[in-house]
This record gives C-alpha cells, sequence and structure tokens, in this order.
C-alpha cells in the first residue's frame, strides 16, 4: 500500500523555512556589526534559502493536491469513453493542437479539408423552428435515450412528438463543417451557420441559421460537439461552455 501524500508538512516546512531564513537575512542585513566576509555569506545564503526552500515545498504542496484529486476521481470512478475522448479533445484545441486527421468511407470531401471524425449516427429536426433551451434538451434527452446508437449498427424510432426526419445516417466531422449522408440526401452544415451546441448524454444538439435545430445522436457525440464549438465559435469559446464542466474537471 502506498502512503498517502499531504501537502500539510511541505506546507509548514516552507513557512518555518520562510520565516526562520528570512528573520537570519533581515538580522544580518539590519546588524551594527562590522562587515565581513562571513556575515555576508550568511546573509545571501539566508536570502537564497528564504526563497528556494519555499518554492520547492510549494512544489510538494501542489503535487500531493494533484494525487489527491487523482484518488478522489478513482473513487467516483473512470470517465465514460465519450467523456474521456471529449476531454482530450478539447484540451487539444484549446492548445492549438488538431487531432488526427481520418478519412470517411461514406461521404465524399474536398480534397483540402481534413476529416476529423467518421462514424454512423441518428439525425433528426426539431419539429419547431426556434424552440427554448430546456424544451430543446429535454427532447432531445428523451430522443438520445430512446435511441441505441453503436459504432456498428443504428437503431432508433422513426417517429418523435418533437422531432422528424428522424434517420439513420454516415457522419464526417471535418475542420469546415459537419456532413450528415442518409436516405434523404446529404445534410451540409458548415462550422459558419452555427449559432448554438447544446450537448446532453449520447447527442449533441445544433442550432443553425435559418433552420430548425438538428440532433445528431452517435457514440462520440461529446466530440463531436466540442469541434463544432471550436470550428464555429474559437478555441477561447470551449473555455466557456457550459456543457464543458465534465471535461474541464
Amino acid at each position: 500500500m502506498t502512503r498517502r501524500q499531504s501537502p500539510l508538512v511541505p506546507l509548514i516546512v516552507g513557512l518555518v523555512a520562510l520565516i526562520g531564513f528570512g528573520w537570519v537575512w533581515i538580522a544580518t542585513e539590519t546588524s551594527d556589526a562590522p562587515a565581513s566576509t562571513v556575515s555576508w555569506f550568511i546573509s545571501e545564503s539566508a536570502l537564497a534559502l528564504a526563497i528556494l526552500v519555499p518554492a520547492v515545498c510549494l512544489y510538494f504542496v501542489v503535487r500531493a493536491m494533484h494525487a489527491r484529486r487523482v484518488e478522489a476521481r478513482q473513487v467516483t470512478g473512470p470517465a465514460s469513453n465519450g467523456i474521456q475522448q471529449g476531454s482530450e479533445l478539447l484540451w487539444s484545441l484549446s492548445n492549438g493542437l488538431l487531432p488526427q486527421a481520418t478519412t470517411s468511407p461514406d461521404i465524399q470531401t474536398d480534397a483540402t479539408e481534413l476529416v476529423f471524425l467518421s462514424e454512423t449516427a441518428v439525425v433528426a429536426r426539431h419539429r419547431q423552428p426556434t424552440p427554448t433551451t430546456r424544451t430543446l434538451t429535454a427532447s432531445a434527452r428523451a430522443l438520445a435515450s430512446s435511441s441505441e446508437a453503436g459504432p456498428d449498427t443504428q437503431r432508433s424510432p422513426r417517429t418523435d412528438g418533437a422531432w422528424s426526419s428522424i434517420d439513420d445516417v454516415s457522419l464526417a466531422v471535418t475542420d469546415r463543417r459537419i456532413l450528415l449522408r442518409g436516405s434523404g440526401g446529404l445534410i451540409d452544415v458548415p462550422y459558419a451557420d452555427i449559432t448554438a451546441v447544446h450537448l446532453v448524454p449520447g447527442a449533441v444538439v445544433l442550432r443553425v441559421n435559418d433552420q430548425a435545430p438538428l440532433l445528431v445522436a452517435c457514440a462520440h457525440a461529446e466530440s463531436v460537439a466540442v469541434l463544432a464549438v471550436w470550428g464555429s465559435a474559437g478555441e477561447s469559446a470551449l473555455k466557456r461552455h457550459p456543457d464543458f464542466a465534465a471535461f474541464r474537471s
């Protein structure tokens, strides 16, 4: 069994070193005794130790606090694959790093377009053009929970009170847009047309200019949401989006 790290010990040591060595430095600097090489050495050493020792102790305090946070996460259980991947993607894009590009076998893209995500999904249109956020997210949760979306199979209800045009599609998320190809043809959603992104468990809802909200339910909905916010609002919006709190914790 590993010994649990405590931030209290290095914190106390750092404070004692700061006060003790700081007092020695002040005492030697304000002393009326004649200056000598010994007093100069004591003064400079005390000043260096008053800075160095607390700095080292601060490092161990931060390390111990981080270890406790990791232990707390392990107690509550690991994050789901979707949240884990969304968190990693959020960190990468927030730091100016693009994810690894892939290919989309079912959807043709431009030659210079980078495809970041390709899989199958369930897509639907809301029956109201401008529903409230509460109504939109509540109905999205209901539809997502009734849809069984996986990487190999897609099964979804064909009718829903709030949503229409429910269809199984091929999904491609690129550096410019979100593409969905189903029985009704190709749906092209440029990032510039997205005005808001709402993430619910298992699905992402996109508010699009001059169109009813679009729901996309898939196994990597969190990653789709992160890419949609990044493409439509920029890197800075990733740190402010309220639905990404679980990715940042």
